[in-house]
């Protein structure tokens, strides 16, 4: 799964809007949407800021799987 569909996934998991994400990541929301949309890549800083807020480990929002268990 792509990490910007992971991310929206989790965020919407956990009941959060783009808002509250980017204020408790301390990004802005306009550049938590272009990572949620694919437009830009986020830099490592913004991923472990994210995971933080998300109580997401990392390796969670990065690892490449399909979630199919292969």
């Amino acid at each position: 799964m792509k990490l910007c569909r992971k991310l929206k996934g989790i965020r919407e998991e956990k009941g959060l809007s783009q808002q509250r994400l980017s204020e408790m990541a301390s990004l802005s929301r306009t550049g938590l949407r272009h990572i949620e949309s694919g437009e830009i890549s986020p830099t490592l800083y913004s991923l472990l800021k994210i995971s933080a807020a998300l109580e997401t480990d990392l390796a969670t929002l990065i690892n490449d799987s399909n979630d199919t268990g292969t």
